[in-house]
């Protein structure tokens, strides 16, 4: 992925083009301008409240797209997931019970952050399935 794509090097791209400071990011936030500095040279990924509080601090600058942008390159700075919203959009082709497509038009209900927030769960969840089918195998290995 290059540079223009990682949540900080975008954060940067944001205050500069609604001619934002780093300080004043900084104050709304109510931490120190390095902690902001290693967000926007991506050597920190915001937690999701400090997340949470960017958005509110930007709320009355980004347009609905930039803000889906920076929730995007949140997601894959912590997951690696690249666009998860598309992702989901995609299944749709491959629903193939009553049950899935119900919950994709349930899905699609949800505002964006939630959405979000649903695909990390499930993402979560498949990591921690996958581990405990390795350590089911590792176990069957040694037993026999």
């Amino acid at each position: 992925m290059d540079n223009n794509q990682h949540f900080g090097n975008y954060l940067k791209i944001l205050l500069q083009k609604y001619n934002l400071k780093h300080s004043e990011l900084a104050d709304a936030l109510n931490v120190s301008r390095q902690y902001v500095s290693s967000i926007i040279t991506s050597r920190k990924t915001p937690s999701r409240d400090c997340f949470d509080a960017i958005l509110t601090f930007l709320d009355k600058y980004l347009t609905p797209q930039e803000k889906q942008n920076l929730a995007n390159k949140l997601i894959y700075a912590k997951t690696g997931i690249n666009n998860p919203l598309k992702q989901l959009v995609d299944t749709d082709l491959t629903a193939i019970t009553v049950g899935e497509q119900i919950l994709l038009e349930d899905f699609r209900k949800l505002n964006p952050m939630t959405k979000t927030a649903v695909i990390r769960f499930v993402r979560k969840k498949e990591i921690e399935m996958l581990i405990d089918v390795a350590k089911g195998t590792k176990k069957q290995d040694t037993e026999s």
